[in-house]
């Protein structure tokens, strides 16, 4: 359904320059706004700099290497690229699919992260997808599977059935939105989340109760389209709500974090 009008109504004047800057980017045609991989850059950083001050120790010393160190860097490299290839792909299937007309992609949010710092990584929402007062978000991973791999989802982690294996916990973030809209009185119509696999090799996702019921529901980047395309008929909406825009984009990361180091917390966050 094309959309007739862009409702401008309740942004404060504290908020005015943010609405206009997404106002323009939309006028632009910009479907997505916002750097992927934001967050996972901070956490990149503060990692190649404990790598750095290790070899800093001694100038005569035996150089070695830190397995789990190097490990961390390896995994936050691959979730950053694998949400740039999240959002290289919803940047072209917005512009492209008519029948996603009107929506709004944000990468890289973060509501109030310096209440987090002693969590070890920055953490945030890698995708949030706004469309009328409906708000959609997406997990992006970059796993390694092999071929048709099974995954069903088990409370809030992924895991491999064939080898009892947890493969990635996920943390929903569908109550920290609704309480920042709410706090601002911005209706939400409908909330929803998914975990999206970024990679090209087939798997198989079990779709049973608990799927159909949680907010990080597992699928494969090839299903994201048809995923896109349900939910937008499931709730048709004439028109785009600049409050709800600005509100997800005061919470775009920018800033560098100087964030404690716990290789564990990152593991969890961004799988093995």
């Amino acid at each position: 359904m094309a959309l007739k009008y862009l409702d401008k109504n309740n942004i404060s004047e504290e908020d005015n320059q943010i609405a206009i800057n997404v106002r323009n980017h939309i006028r632009q045609g910009n479907r997505v706004i916002g750097v992927p991989g934001e967050g996972l850059q901070q956490t990149l950083i503060e990692l190649e700099h404990k790598r750095d001050e290790q070899k800093k120790i001694s100038d005569i010393a035996w150089e070695m290497s830190d397995p789990e160190l190097e490990q961390q860097i390896a995994l936050t490299k691959a979730g950053i690229e694998g949400e740039k290839q999240l959002c290289e792909y919803l940047e072209r299937i917005l512009k492209l699919d008519d029948k996603l007309q009107g929506v709004v992609a944000f990468a890289s949010l973060s509501y109030e992260p310096e209440r987090y710092k002693d969590l070890g990584y920055t953490p945030d929402t890698d995708t949030l997808l706004v469309y009328g007062h409906n708000i959609l978000i997406i997990d992006a991973k970059n796993l390694k599977l092999k071929p048709n791999q099974e995954i069903i989802l088990v409370g809030n982690s992924l895991v491999d059935p064939e080898k009892g294996k947890e493969l990635l916990t996920v943390n929903p973030s569908v109550q920290v939105w609704e309480k920042i809209m709410a706090n601002k009185n911005i209706p939400i119509d409908s909330i929803d989340g998914y975990v999206c696999i970024v990679n090209k090799t087939p798997v198989i996702i079990d779709r049973d109760d608990e799927w159909y019921a949680s907010h990080i529901k597992p699928i494969h980047i090839s299903e994201l389209l048809e995923v896109l395309e349900d939910w937008v008929a499931s709730c048709p909406s004439e028109t785009m709500y600049l409050d709800m825009l600005t509100e997800v984009a005061k919470a775009q990361i920018k800033e560098d974090r100087n964030l404690s180091f716990d290789p564990d917390a990152i593991k969890r966050k961004y799988g093995v």
